[in-house]
């Protein structure tokens, strides 16, 4: 990490002390020069800030545009496995380290599953106090509210911090379905732990997360069906008259739209249709003529004249 990170980390920090003590003063004339002291400093402190910002060149580059049929965020404290999960999903190559705040800038990956394509951000790791600025926490939490869904992950060490990151993420506003994964359980499973056999038994964690290890692999297919459920997408397929669908590159749909959406998605101008044909799961008989209010499911076909 660069020292000018370094050096915005401590500045944001102190910061959100110095705010935190003054919201928690009771403002009266025994306290008013104490107070004046303190948001003195402040200005001072975010003046310093505001001149490491300008060397660095802004804050985390936030934030990526959004690309594909979804975007998932993956968020949590520092060191707990989102970059190697990040890896393993996409090209996207993320650093990988064993000491925290690795990630100082969001890294975007795609992840190409079911025929969709999905984006992955793996966003800095917060720390306690975020929603208050500590570590860059504002930023990094306000990024979490461009997401489809969110994969929460903490690891075997940092699972009780799961409720307060919850809290915080509502605190600036974050309202997006989130997917709460417990990485690293192989470390347990080796050590065979008295704690470890009771973490993956507990049947409160095993409802509640997806119990993984990202670097082994171990749990992945599964959390892979988890996402593409909490993203409810489906999956529709074009077919010609006379030929078999296109399995390989199925239009990504959100579930619940009608075929008039997929008209909208592969007819840019207006186009005279005379005859929607179907087959598939919403389908009532094989090539039934539908209208444009019908609604689709998962795997339906479809073919146009």
């Amino acid at each position: 990490m660069k020292k000018t990170d370094l050096h915005q980390i401590d500045l944001v920090a102190k910061i959100a002390r110095l705010e935190e003590e003054v919201r928690k003063t009771p403002y009266h004339k025994g306290t008013e020069h104490y107070i004046g002291k303190l948001r003195a400093k402040i200005a001072k402190l975010k003046n310093q800030e505001e001149q490491v910002l300008k060397k660095s060149g802004g804050r985390f580059g936030f934030m990526p545009k959004k690309e594909g049929e979804a975007t998932i965020v993956l968020i949590g404290p520092p060191s707990v496995g989102k970059s190697t999960l990040i890896n393993k999903l996409t090209q996207a190559q993320s650093r990988v380290e064993s000491w925290p705040f690795t990630t100082v800038k969001v890294i975007p990956g795609m992840w190409d599953y079911q025929g969709a394509k999905i984006q992955i951000l793996d966003l800095p790791g917060i720390v306690k106090g975020a929603a208050i600025g500590v570590g860059r926490g504002r930023e990094i939490l306000s990024a979490a509210r461009i997401a489809d869904l969110l994969i929460l992950m903490v690891d075997i060490k940092t699972r009780n911090l799961v409720e307060s990151i919850t809290k915080e993420l509502k605190e600036v506003g974050v309202r997006v379905p989130i997917l709460k994964v417990i990485n690293k359980v192989d470390l347990f499973e080796k050590q065979g732990s008295a704690e470890g056999r009771l973490l993956i038994g507990k049947t409160d964690f095993s409802r509640d997360f997806l119990m993984i290890s990202a670097e082994k692999e171990i749990g992945l297919e599964e959390l892979k069906k988890k996402i593409w459920e909490n993203l409810k997408l489906m999956r529709v397929y074009l077919k010609k008259k006379g030929q078999e669908p296109d399995f390989n590159s199925p239009l990504i749909l959100k579930e619940g739209q009608k075929i008039k959406d997929v008209v909208a998605k592969i007819f840019p101008e207006e186009k005279e249709i005379k005859q929607i044909l179907l087959w598939g799961p919403s389908a009532r008989f094989p090539a039934q003529q539908v209208s444009l209010s019908h609604q689709l499911q998962d795997k339906d076909i479809l073919n146009f004249s």
